[in-house]
């Protein structure tokens, strides 16, 4: 009994040190370099389809820190900045305006992030890529 328990208890740690690893690789900024397309909203429970205007809608994360996206039909310019320890990209657009946009998760093909306004504060923003 004694003997099982340790084996459970190491396999317990060593699965969390490799999940910590995995999760802390993922957020880098190569991980990011891709272009993400909107796939669907979460808020309250529910999943939403993006509207029509924004079906097109994404987001470009270039390797020289600009990024580029489309919303509502309506593209955007600027630059980029990953903040690893707060888990957040600062968006500053060419307007001189700055959105904040925390990752909740970044895997290989999907990024779930959260804008961080009032008026959005409570919705995740789920986007998606075929890029490795």
């Amino acid at each position: 009994m004694d003997f099982r328990r340790r084996i459970i208890i190491f396999c317990i740690i060593t699965l969390g040190v490799i999940t910590h690893k995995i999760s802390a690789q993922q957020l880098s900024k190569t991980a990011l370099l891709k272009t993400w397309k909107l796939e669907k909203y979460y808020e309250e429970g529910e999943y939403y389809a993006p509207e029509e205007i924004e079906k097109e809608d994404y987001i470009q994360f270039n390797g020289d820190m600009t990024f580029t996206t489309k919303m509502e039909d309506k593209t955007y310019f600027g630059t980029w900045m990953l903040n690893i320890n707060g888990k957040y990209i600062e968006l500053k657009y060419n307007t001189e305006e700055v959105d904040k946009l925390r990752i909740k998760c970044l895997g290989t093909y999907s990024l779930v992030a959260i804008f961080d306004l009032d008026y959005y504060r409570y919705t995740e923003i789920h986007y998606s890529t075929c890029e490795k």
